[in-house]
């Protein structure tokens, strides 16, 4: 059995994002140190999700301390796709002066069930700078061709995520064991990399992954295409590094 230890949490959410979470920065920073992290991640949603942060918040963002309880700390933010030809909700000069970018498709700005495939979406806000990370694109609501997108990601310096709430058992997506099991296998077949996120909405769940970790062991993932076992993956948050 092979071991994953995870050094960092990249996709977490304060009460900046809404959806309910009563948490701050700091109470995420805290639970993260508790939990052994050495790097935590906030990627709160961007402005088109109701009820998140507007961009002043993310301009903000710059002036926010680097560490806290001994854990390093980076800003990003979950952009939502916007629509078909890749638009996301935060300009490309404000997304430059965060540390990276997850894209992900949500409701109510897509319709679940009603398109047969958005890889093209996914392609073309690949295109906008700071975007890292496809945020999780196992939700069978909103299908996409795993093979075309992930072997794109990987010409790009793209990683895709595994994310631990598509696989709880009160998850609200739609096929996240299956394909999230078939994006891994992708990804070992062609040696990419992946990101392991906790999607954690508050600091209840930062660091946790253990829905995924099964997974991992069911098809042998290497744990070297693991990002999360790197403690020193910060560096290649930058295309090209």
């Amino acid at each position: 059995m092979n071991i994953y230890p995870v050094y960092f949490d990249l996709h977490t959410h304060t009460i900046s994002s809404g959806h309910g979470s009563t948490d701050t920065l700091t109470d995420l920073a805290r639970a993260a140190a508790q939990r052994g992290l050495s790097g935590l991640g906030i990627s709160d949603h961007g402005p088109a999700t109701v009820g998140s942060a507007n961009e002043s918040y993310f301009r903000n963002l710059t002036f926010a301390g680097k560490e806290r309880f001994g854990v390093r700390l980076l800003y990003g933010v979950e952009l939502n796709i916007l629509n078909e030809q890749g638009a996301v909700d935060l300009k490309d000069e404000l997304l430059s002066s965060l540390d990276y970018a997850i894209i992900s498709i949500h409701p109510p700005i897509f319709t679940p069930w009603a398109h047969k495939d958005l890889t093209d979406a996914y392609l073309a806000a690949m295109n906008h700078p700071k975007v890292r990370f496809l945020g999780h694109i196992d939700d069978a609501r909103f299908p996409s061709d795993f093979h075309r997108l992930l072997r794109a990601a990987k010409e790009r310096g793209i990683y895709p995520e595994i994310n631990n709430g598509s696989l709880a058992p009160d998850a609200y997506r739609v096929g996240g064991s299956v394909n999230c099991l078939r994006i891994l296998e992708i990804c070992k077949q062609i040696q990419l990399p992946v990101l392991l996120s906790s999607d954690s909405h508050g600091r209840a769940n930062v660091g946790n992954m253990e829905y995924i970790f099964p997974l991992l062991d069911a098809c042998d993932f290497p744990p070297e295409l693991v990002l999360n076992c790197n403690p020193d993956v910060f560096s290649l948050l930058n295309r090209g590094e």
